[in-house]
């Protein structure tokens, strides 16, 4: 476990070529365990006006070596890596409304939610938690579709990015 975890690590901003199946999910169990240390311990050494900073930094350091192991894993089953951000996708369609509804209705979308809110606050907190909970289901529609894709088995045989982990003499 150890071992495959070092050889991923090794790749952290590798983003071709395969990774077998079992391989990811060491590395993806150990980086999980490790996660969860290193947020516990930044949350107890940081101010709790910190807390959103720190947990962003600790994630960012994170992602990035998890997220080429599941590229080069959906590589190894012929997918392209991209599908790994898929997860990631209704939280930017609703920054990109929150970011693009403003600028296109110029005040009158400002003015609309302050008068609806002044009006009818339960209205506003009802669609508002109605668009917090479709954006939930959507990303874990799209993760479930992710994680269901990186435990498939690998695809016999090279592919177009390389050969087969599991074939290849160590």
């Amino acid at each position: 476990m150890l071992s495959a975890t070092a050889t991923e690590l090794k790749k952290s901003l590798d983003f071709s070529g395969r990774t077998g199946r079992r391989p990811y999910l060491c590395f993806l169990t150990v980086s999980i365990v490790f996660y969860a240390v290193a947020l516990a311990l930044a949350f107890s050494l940081a101010s709790e006006r910190h807390a959103l900073w720190v947990f962003l930094a600790v994630t960012a350091v994170f992602y990035i070596p998890v997220t080429s192991a599941g590229v080069r894993r959906l590589h190894d089953i012929g997918e392209r890596g991209v599908l790994m951000l898929d997860p990631l996708k209704p939280a930017f369609a609703g920054l990109l409304l929150v970011w693009l509804l403003p600028l296109v209705t110029g005040g009158a979308f400002l003015a609309t939610w302050i008068v609806g809110a002044l009006l009818f606050p339960a209205a506003i907190i009802i669609v508002v938690f109605a668009a917090l909970f479709g954006m939930t289901v959507a990303t874990l529609v799209y993760l479930s579709n992710t994680m269901g894709l990186l435990l498939l088995p690998s695809e016999p045989g090279p592919n177009k990015y390389g050969p087969n982990p599991n074939e290849v003499s160590q």
